[in-house]
């Protein structure tokens, strides 16, 4: 690896390239996933349709959950684009993602070797969750992007020289990744930074620097360009609802989540350590010893302040996400890049000699066994889910299992002979051939997965075959906002006897009618006297629920 070419620009365009393999297969044959991303990609497509830029609904109802950030971009990306197309509101995902990657290496390159410093990227952007979030047309990509610009804002600001002057552009980098965090997420943002720079006082509390290395980040200018960003938007979504958007906000989604297990993401402390072998795969079998090893190097001396920034990067906000009781496995994205450089960084020798311990064996035995199980019961889960779902062989899945059991057996034996670059090396190719396979291939191929998607195929040659057919549709039963997404805003979702109803007053509309809801829709139709024309059926399996739906779909016989 030519470490004088990764230094300079190159080093940034290969990083691109890189993340590009990753991030764009798939953008445009996956269909919306439910139920988040077709939430927000509905809700932004509604912007354009409405010309309604502040209030953020999905169909008639309000979305007073998150901030418009994100809604915005879609928009913006969609209207140049396409809008009734699904790929253009996952671009800021994409450029949100790449971002995160790119702020890592350059925070890397401040404090490593260039090779060592795009292997903490490019081991970032190869995660399991990151290449996911990549792909979701919502909020987390590009929030990840924004807290990266805020933590290695400080962390540039911690690590420089006593003697050393902060880059002028560090406080607008700072606080510009404050305001985008805010308009992304409201508090997540400050939060991970404020208890950062706790954690840092408190563990700083005899260094001379303590406070003064925070020179240069500009509070006073920094803070009116957070509120410029922030407070327009603020004002006029509370002028438009009167003032009930912030109150829904912080009552119906940030409470609940911070008291119980809102809508059903309930999990007990622990679960994102117990699902970080499998959210950062492949590069987890480089990070458990990482993390061991790099524990004991956070003291307080110089060379090792960016180590010292890191740990109180993770440690704190990783704490306050496993205590609060709603828990998805993206909140956590956020620490990722502390994770990825602190791998780096002990891969590139700073942290080599530190001895694990006792309990560090353990840790580090028991994380590289769920690595091996994890890669094992991926390559398997691969072959199998095809078999399963469309009950046929998936030769694209077949080839990524082939790849993901080939990376395991070759990584896993590097390992063992603790040759640590060669196995970052067999762990970054396997994500770049694993990845887009599976995501540009196997997964859109799988039938049987994307009921909304088939369901609108089958509409749309029902259309062609009954030109009379072109009106309103209802559908009862199955209801998942990918429906709204592919077959417009105007969809009804609806009860079963509301469909029969449907029927009657929209007589060259269609009703989709899930089978458990079908007796009560049959006794309606009976009531109205009306009777209804079976058309096609629909068979898959709704993830979002864990079930098997069959659908039938109905128009009016007496159209």
């Amino acid at each position: 690896m030519n470490t004088q070419h990764l230094d300079g620009p190159l080093g940034y365009l290969a990083l691109i390239l890189f993340c590009l393999v990753l991030f764009l297969p798939g953008m445009t044959t996956l269909p919306p996933f439910d139920r988040d991303e077709a939430r927000f990609a509905q809700a932004s497509r509604q912007m354009l349709e409405e010309g309604d830029f502040i209030r953020i609904k999905f169909q008639e109802q309000d979305r007073h959950k998150k901030p418009v950030g994100i809604y915005w971009l879609q928009a913006a990306s969609a209207r140049i684009i396409n809008p009734d197309a699904l790929w253009p509101y996952r671009l800021p995902s994409v450029m949100g993602a790449v971002l995160a990657v790119l702020l890592t290496f350059s925070l890397a390159r401040r404090a490593m070797e260039a090779k060592y410093a795009f292997l903490a990227a490019a081991m970032l952007a190869g995660s399991v969750l990151l290449v996911t979030e990549a792909h979701l047309a919502k909020t987390d990509a590009m929030l990840l992007a924004s807290i990266a610009a805020i933590q290695v804002a400080l962390a540039m600001c911690y690590i420089r020289k006593p003697e050393t002057p902060a880059e002028p552009w560090l406080w607008l980098l700072f606080w510009g990744g404050m305001g985008g965090t805010i308009l992304l997420k409201g508090p997540v943002g400050p939060m991970i930074a404020g208890v950062t720079l706790l954690t840092l006082f408190i563990a700083d509390r005899h260094d001379p620097r303590r406070f003064s290395w925070l020179r240069g980040l500009r509070p006073g200018p920094g803070l009116l360009l957070t509120a410029a960003m922030v407070l327009p938007w603020l004002i006029a979504v509370s002028m438009a609802t009167d003032g009930s958007f912030v109150s829904d906000a912080v009552k119906g989604d940030l409470l609940p989540k911070l008291i119980s297990g809102h809508e059903s993401h309930g999990a007990p402390p622990g679960m994102y350590l117990l699902l970080f072998t499998l959210t950062f795969w492949p590069a987890s079998l480089l990070a458990w010893p990482a993390l061991v090893r790099t524990w004991k190097m956070r003291s307080a001396d110089p060379s090792n302040r960016l180590i010292r920034f890191l740990w109180a990067w993770i440690v704190p906000s990783w704490i306050i996400f496993e205590l609060v009781p709603t828990k998805l496995p993206h909140y956590v994205l956020p620490l990722y890049p502390a994770i990825a450089l602190l791998t780096a960084l002990w891969l590139s020798g700073l942290a080599a000699q530190a001895e694990p311990g006792k309990y560090g064996r353990w840790i580090e035995k028991i994380g590289s066994g769920l690595w091996l199980a994890i890669g094992m019961i991926l390559g398997l889960g691969l072959i199998v889910a095809p078999l399963y779902l469309d009950r046929s062989v998936s030769w694209w899945g077949l080839l990524a299992a082939l790849v993901a059991l080939a990376m395991t057996y070759a990584g896993w034996r590097l390992y063992l002979e603790q040759k640590m670059l060669q196995v970052c090396s067999v762990l970054l190719l396997g994500a770049i051939l694993i990845f887009p396979v599976l995501l540009g291939k196997g997964l859109p191929e799988m039938r049987a997965f994307w009921v909304s998607r088939t369901l609108q195929h089958t509409v749309d040659s029902l259309r062609q075959e009954h030109p009379d057919l072109q009106g309103v549709i209802a559908s009862t039963g199955f209801q998942e906002p990918s429906l709204v997404f592919l077959l417009g805003t105007n969809i009804r979702l609806i009860s079963p006897a509301q469909a029969a109803h449907h029927l009657a007053e929209h007589p060259h509309g269609m009703a989709l009618v899930e089978s458990r809801r079908e007796a009560q829709f049959h006794e309606t139709l009976a009531e109205l006297g009306l009777a209804a024309e079976p058309l096609a059926n629909v068979r898959g399996f709704n993830y979002s629920k864990g079930q098997w739906v069959a659908i039938d779909i109905f128009a009016n016989a007496n159209r």
